[in-house]
């Protein structure tokens, strides 16, 4: 199977296709050939709900393209309801190139955040990002808790949660994590925002300067966070943080091209420290 957990640290060459994988507009699987096994759907669900230990994952590829035609999309809901680690894992990999049809499984999804396998929590981080409404608050706010997840690839989902999340999305999940975790850091989150919520630079300054790692990694999220315009004044700021994993990460976001591509940059930076995006 296409390691989508990875996808986070492909090589610069392949930055557009990580470009895609987070785009808004959609997601594509990277480049795997075409079938070569002869099972029609229904054989495809049921190895998948008892895996065998030699399959490495070409099922669920392979799999995506019966999904909602000659499978019923509801048969989804019985890999994320497994009992099977792996069964669950296929589940939430394949629930990440769904939307809003699967809105009605987004409390299965939620529930694999507390997988043991970090790759599960991931798919289900953005699985909710794409598949959830206005009426999953609670839910939401769970994959927003991710940004304190043991796992340094799940945390960097939730970052992408918080930079591609619709702003509704953003704003239903903050109050409730707010709500349903009351004690910092999440409720430092919304007293930040809305103490900043006229100025920008200010709200990702105050992020990125908390005492908490929670509430830095969310304003990395915002720093990175555009629909048409990405300030890189606000990248740099996370990128000079004194919290390695924090400045790590925004260079990983510019230098491997993980915020959109086709978003304006805005420079506000003198020109002899200014960074190209690329």
């Amino acid at each position: 199977m296409t390691d989508l957990f990875e996808a986070m640290r492909l090589s610069a060459e392949d930055s557009e296709t990580a470009h895609l994988y987070f785009s808004e507009g959609g997601k594509i699987l990277l480049p795997l050939g075409k079938s070569t096994n002869a099972m029609t759907g229904q054989e495809m669900l049921q190895r998948l709900l008892s895996p065998s230990d030699d399959d490495n994952g070409t099922i669920a590829n392979d799999f995506l393209g019966e999904l909602g035609n000659t499978v019923p999309l509801e048969c989804l809901r019985l890999l994320l309801k497994s009992g099977n680690a792996r069964t669950r894992a296929a589940g939430a990999f394949l629930a990440t190139f769904q939307n809003q049809n699967i809105s009605s499984m987004v409390g299965e999804l939620a529930a694999l955040l507390a997988d043991d396998n970090p790759r599960t929590r991931f798919d289900a981080v953005e699985s909710i990002l794409r598949c959830s409404t206005r009426a999953h608050g609670d839910y939401l706010a769970q994959a927003l808790f991710a940004l304190d997840d043991e796992h340094d690839g799940v945390r960097m989902g939730a970052v992408q949660f918080v930079r591609f999340a619709k702003d509704w999305q953003l704003k239903l999940a903050r109050q409730h994590a707010a709500s349903l975790r009351p004690g910092r850091p999440f409720a430092s989150i919304a007293d930040i925002s809305a103490q900043w919520r006229d100025d920008a630079s200010g709200m990702i300054r105050a992020m990125l300067d908390h005492a908490e790692p929670v509430v830095r990694r969310y304003g990395l999220g915002l720093a990175g966070r555009a629909r048409f315009v990405v300030v890189d004044a606000y990248v740099e700021w996370a990128r000079a943080s004194d919290d390695p994993e924090i400045s790590k990460l925004a260079t990983d976001c510019i230098e491997r091209n993980l915020i959109s591509r086709h978003a304006i940059w805005h420079s506000s930076l003198p020109a002899t420290t200014r960074n190209s995006p690329g």
